[in-house]
């Protein structure tokens, strides 16, 4: 089976980190993914890791969406590879994947990452024109998370809507030495305890919210550190933050990093403080890590973060932050146990391996069920 996996952008994101771990652990002797961009803007271990799957990498960029130039070169594309299935992640490759797949006489699988859009990105019409391409040229609809598909389900009418957790690959595991090393990069001091959130530096991730929820607890307690991990347009803002707070010598904003697997392994808690999501990627990994979670009560959140493996407080509340992290911070046995809680879960419910076995199926029965038709 040839797929034509298609997404807006290669850049760093956990839509991205999907389709990199896809391509990496899907079976070779039953799919062949092709993976396509709509922007020449990529990150070099995206690329780095699609490559080393030997996946070839398409793109065809535009500085406007509905390009008719490019459609008709992504229509050619498609035809001339003679692809079976097309799968598309955010919302342009929906768009642009869904009418070229519908010219092309391919049926195309569209997936739902988030409850809602940037609000810099995305306009009312654009919103509006998703839903209707995908309500009437979308074979099979996905959704990362029941919450994302409830946000969806207005849009798109009675069109059914298959909701598939994200999964993510099994943990690296670090030798004491290497952990102390890498805690000692950051904290000077292995001992000293280190909260970590990893995204990008966006407004919908609330990274501002979770800086000042640090600076309370500093204020309780200054031996814990903050790691940030990500890029994006807030870099420079939040660098600026920290330095009117005094806290560049307690937080540490790395940027982009491809060594993340690392960090959380070297880390005691994760904290996500966002006002909107999905099903974040990152949550999973810290989870198969064996990370105890403070996260913000959105998208799917509520029904990962289970009390068992970690702390939800309200979205916009840095007051309610300082207090769930500083909760764990007090309590090491509880947040240990929370941390196993949490290696246990992710690996019975978003293990990489059943993520692809599920969607493996979904493409296998789209395929059927668009020969039958044509056949009828």
């Amino acid at each position: 089976m040839r797929v034509a996996i298609i997404i807006d952008t290669l850049n760093i994101g956990g839509a991205q980190k999907l389709i990199t771990s896809f391509v990496s652990a899907v079976p070779k002797q039953s799919i062949q993914p092709t993976v396509v961009s709509l922007r020449d803007h990529a990150a070099p271990v995206n690329l780095a890791s699609i490559h080393s799957a030997d996946v070839d990498v398409r793109i065809f960029p535009s500085h406007s969406l509905l390009n008719l130039g490019r459609l008709r070169q992504l229509i050619h594309f498609l035809r001339a590879e003679k692809f079976d299935l097309i799968h598309t992640h955010l919302s342009y490759a929906n768009i642009l994947g869904c009418l070229a797949g519908y010219y092309a006489g391919i049926p195309v699988i569209a997936t739902l990452h988030s409850t809602g859009h940037d609000s810099y990105r995305k306009s009312g019409l654009l919103i509006r024109l998703e839903g209707v391409i995908l309500r009437y040229f979308a074979r099979r609809i996905v959704a990362v998370g029941h919450l994302v598909a409830a946000a969806y389900r207005r849009r798109l009418g009675s069109r059914p809507i298959d909701v598939i957790p994200n999964g993510v690959p099994t943990p690296v595991q670090l030798s004491p030495q290497s952990r102390q090393q890498l805690r000692r990069e950051f904290t000077g001091d292995e001992d000293r305890m280190i909260i970590i959130s990893v995204g990008r530096l966006v407004r919908a991730k609330g990274y501002e919210d979770l800086i000042e929820a640090f600076a309370i607890l500093h204020r309780q307690d200054p031996r814990p550190v903050l790691v940030i991990a990500g890029g994006g347009r807030l870099f420079d803002t939040i660098k600026k933050k920290l330095a009117e707070k005094n806290l560049e010598d307690s937080i540490y904003c790395l940027g982009e990093r491809n060594d993340i697997p690392q960090l959380l392994a070297a880390s005691d808690i994760y904290a996500i403080s966002s006002h909107r999501e999905g099903l974040p990627v990152a949550l999973l990994e810290a989870m198969m890590t064996g990370l105890p979670i403070v996260a913000t009560s959105v998208g799917d959140i509520p029904h990962v973060v289970t009390p068992e493996i970690g702390i939800l407080v309200p979205p916009r509340r840095p007051d309610c932050l300082a207090e769930a992290l500083s909760d764990l911070i007090s309590a090491p046995e509880k947040a240990n146990a929370m941390g196993q809680a949490a290696g246990l879960r992710a690996r019975q419910e978003y293990s990489l391996e059943a993520w692809v076995e599920k969607l493996t199926s979904l493409y296998e029965e789209t395929l059927q069920s668009s020969r039958m038709r044509a056949r009828t």
